[in-house]
């Protein structure tokens, strides 16, 4: 057991939570864990976006059946579909996003991607999943090049478009947690970007959020609720950022 919770203490806890990160950065674990911590609903946006053989919904279906989502009291969403990103923004308590190096996502990507291949079909979206579990060849993705693609260049074109969007709900807490590899080094360059651009964020190791969602612990506790105080330095843009340096 960890000896206290990464994040500052106040009693409150969130009702709906966004994780949001590169592909093969963990999302789907993590976001299981929160689910097991905190009791919340969990929705996978790759289970009810993708159809049979990767078809992909009619955009203003999708974006509707993401209002429905987001329009809901309590959950976690699970997945970045970044045109959509500002629906479930609006109504999100805590921000989660993953910041793991390309090189792991892209090394967890093409594992995952062996796994089904070799008939391990966990990993693939629900719709998908049942096709092959029906004994249908499915591919281990839409479109394999283009994740790798969208995966090599998460950092330099998306994650910073997806900060901006807490622009959007100043109530909203923003958490960043840092994958393995150099993680002191990109947190403090990160305290430093945010710095500049006048945004606030929590900025923990994974390993130190994925302790606090350890059966027990109730999950993230202190990133507030709407109408209630916050803890200084956390959680609205246009103050300064703090780090979780435990």
């Amino acid at each position: 057991m960890p000896t206290g919770p990464p994040l500052p203490a106040t009693g409150a806890r969130p009702e709906r939570i966004l994780v949001l990160g590169s592909p093969g950065s963990g999302k789907t674990t993590l976001s299981r864990q929160l689910a097991g911590a905190t009791g919340l609903p969990l929705h996978h946006l790759d289970d009810l976006y993708w159809g049979p053989d990767w078809r992909r919904p009619d955009p203003h279906l999708w974006e509707g059946t993401q209002r429905r989502l987001a329009a809901g009291p309590r959950w976690i969403i699970e997945g970045n579909h970044l045109p959509t990103i500002p629906v479930r923004m609006a109504r999100a308590d805590l921000v989660v996003l993953l910041d793991t190096g390309p090189a792991t996502c892209l090394a967890r990507a093409v594992r995952r991607a062996v796994q089904i291949r070799c008939g391990r079909h966990d990993g693939l979206p629900a719709q998908v999943r049942a096709r092959a579990e029906a004994g249908h060849p499915v591919a281990a993705t839409q479109d394999f090049r283009r994740l790798l693609w969208k995966i090599a260049r998460f950092r330099a074109r998306s994650l910073w478009p997806v900060i901006e969007h807490t622009r959007g709900n100043p109530d909203a807490v923003l958490v960043i947690a840092v994958g393995p590899g150099r993680a002191h080094l990109r947190r403090t360059r990160l305290r430093r970007q945010l710095g500049r651009v006048g945004l606030t964020a929590t900025i923990l190791t994974l390993r130190q959020l994925e302790a606090d969602c350890r059966p027990g612990n109730g999950g993230p506790t202190g990133v507030g609720r709407p109408g209630r105080s916050r803890p200084t330095g956390v959680g609205r843009p246009g103050r300064s950022c703090t780090t979780s340096e435990t």
